[in-house]
């Protein structure tokens, strides 16, 4: 049988504690016994002991992995820079390939003892213009892309001076004004491609370098040159294990830059091949850049 009425006695605001409640029914002069019920109230989880202790081991725990991952991104940070620190000087070397230097100073030497004053003097002054835009970008994280293609053109001049007449060379851009890109990380693979492909291939030698602005700026550089298995060949008869420094030092700075940048930065090669024949080589370059 459902009771026809409810009775509810409510404790706004005990405190934590034990209670005796009693109770009993009264009617007219007739009262009931007399009921006592006890019961506790519980203090709140924050006021006990070992909610305190759990409390401080989580924030010193928190703030020991805060700390801990701090000092782990400062020392990466400055490992970062160590390592570019120590590529710059890594650049000058790959960029003043000594083979380079020698070739270019003879084929100079060649233009005086000829007579041809004005042309020696104008490779003697593009030659030192290399050599001083070299030591001055090397000690910067980002340059215009007109020196950068300014200080390409200038190396290729001189290449082209050993060539002579053999010996072409083309770069494309366009839309690409305005941004700043690393320098110094290009040349080496032209260098590359001219030592490892042009340099074996009979008559007329072929360069083009495009570049193109997306995500990143893509640099492409094709040659017409004995292609890569060919050329591995070659080296192997006449330098044994030999690796190119340049490209591997670049390598490393593409590394360093895409732990900074995107994950898209790096280099590819691709074989140019028509009915089994070598048609030269690619290397499609990734490379970061800021807009000014």
């Amino acid at each position: 049988m459902k009771p026809t009425s409810e009775n509810v006695i409510q404790f706004e605001s005990l405190p934590p504690g034990e209670y005796l409640f009693k109770i009993k029914a009264k009617y007219g002069v007739k009262e009931s016994e007399q009921f006592v019920y006890k019961f506790e109230i519980s203090s709140p989880i924050w006021y006990r002991w070992w909610f305190y202790l759990l409390l401080v081991l989580s924030v010193t725990f928190t703030l020991y992995l805060y700390f801990k991952i701090l000092l782990k991104r400062q020392k990466k940070s400055a490992q970062i820079e160590k390592e570019l620190n120590t590529s710059k000087l890594t650049a000058i070397r790959s960029q003043m390939n000594p083979h380079f230097i020698f070739n270019s100073l003879n084929s100079i030497q060649a233009l005086v003892l000829k007579g041809d004053v004005e042309n020696s003097y104008s490779y003697i002054n593009k030659f030192s213009n290399l050599v001083r835009n070299t030591l001055t970008f090397s000690d910067k994280e980002f340059i215009d892309i007109e020196l950068e293609i300014e200080l390409l053109n200038t190396y290729l001049s001189l290449e082209q001076l050993r060539f002579r007449e053999n010996f072409q060379f083309e770069i494309e851009h366009s839309d690409i004004e305005g941004i700043k890109i690393p320098p110094l990380l290009i040349q080496p693979f032209i260098e590359n491609a001219i030592v490892h492909g042009l340099l074996h291939k009979e008559g007329l030698k072929r360069l083009e370098i495009s570049f193109e602005l997306g995500e990143t700026l893509v640099c492409t550089i094709t040659d017409n040159g004995v292609g890569r298995a060919k050329s591995k060949e070659i080296n192997e008869r006449q330098r044994p294990g030999h690796q190119s420094f340049a490209v591997s030092a670049v390598q490393k700075k593409l590394e360093l830059l895409k732990s900074r940048f995107t994950d898209k930065i790096g280099f590819k090669y691709y074989d140019l091949e028509e009915d089994g024949e070598s048609l030269g080589t690619t290397v499609i370059i990734h490379l970061p850049y800021v807009s000014e």
